[in-house]
């Protein structure tokens, strides 16, 4: 815990001056954008002693690109054990939001969820996706409805759907919820066979640069036992 909080402050001072967009839900894509000259750092922990990493930068206007990596045993005693890919990541903003209508954002993600320990479901990567956010100003502060599509470019069955919202109230603090529908995953984890995958998280953010949170995965327990999870996300210039 202490180095998470040392490595929250580092970031906080590295990059004042910086605010962006929700680039996630909980884990699921927002229509968030990282805009030029601006980078996003995303890092979870998992069981057992896991870590998720991802880096985007921003590379024209309206696009974004970036990459993921992680592995098991980064802290603790044991020896660590990488992934075997690095993982792409892209976004490309195809409408901004506005008082009306929804931003929305089509991107590429073929990261899919790492192995928990105890686990007996792994989720399939997002692969092509269309994300659409609509924020809306409420009493303490904003609250923001999300909604998304999937498409497997191996093997296309059935689109992927989730959905999700975030609250910020005052002092920096929030919380946010996903649901997957898992309509393309296999029959017993679907939302009318084993009830689709809910998530969520309280966290605290400093205007928009650092955000800490503790994440609550497969609430359900649909693919195994459900597991706490610290996240860090950050946004800053080069």
């Amino acid at each position: 815990m202490r180095k998470i909080i040392l490595i929250s402050l580092m970031l906080l001072f590295a990059g004042a001056g910086v605010s962006g967009e929700l680039m996630r839900i909980v884990h699921e894509p927002t229509a968030g954008i990282v805009a030029p000259r601006t980078y996003s750092i995303s890092m979870n922990t998992f069981p057992s002693d896991g870590l998720r990493f991802s880096f985007c930068v921003g590379i024209i206007p309206r696009l974004a690109a970036g990459l993921g990596y992680g592995g098991w045993n980064i802290t603790g005693m044991n020896d660590p054990s990488w992934f075997e890919h690095i993982y792409l990541k892209a976004r490309f903003r195809l409408l901004d939001e506005t008082v009306p209508l929804p931003g929305m954002v089509l991107g590429f993600d073929n990261e899919p969820e790492a192995v928990r320990s105890g686990g007996s479901y792994r989720r399939k990567a997002r692969d092509i996706y269309l994300a659409l956010s609509k924020n809306f100003q409420t009493i303490g502060g904003d609250m923001a409805f999300h909604f998304g599509i999937s498409a497997d470019v191996r093997e296309l069955v059935h689109a992927g759907v989730w959905t999700g919202l975030d609250k910020s109230f005052p002092g920096g603090f929030g919380t946010a919820f996903e649901y997957d529908f898992a309509t393309d995953e296999a029959d017993s984890v679907r939302f009318d066979v084993g009830g689709g995958f809910l998530s969520g998280e309280v966290y605290w953010e400093s205007f928009g640069q650092v955000r800490i949170s503790l994440q609550f995965i497969d609430i359900l327990e649909t693919g195994g036992r459900s597991y706490r999870a610290l996240g860090i996300d950050f946004l800053g210039l080069f």
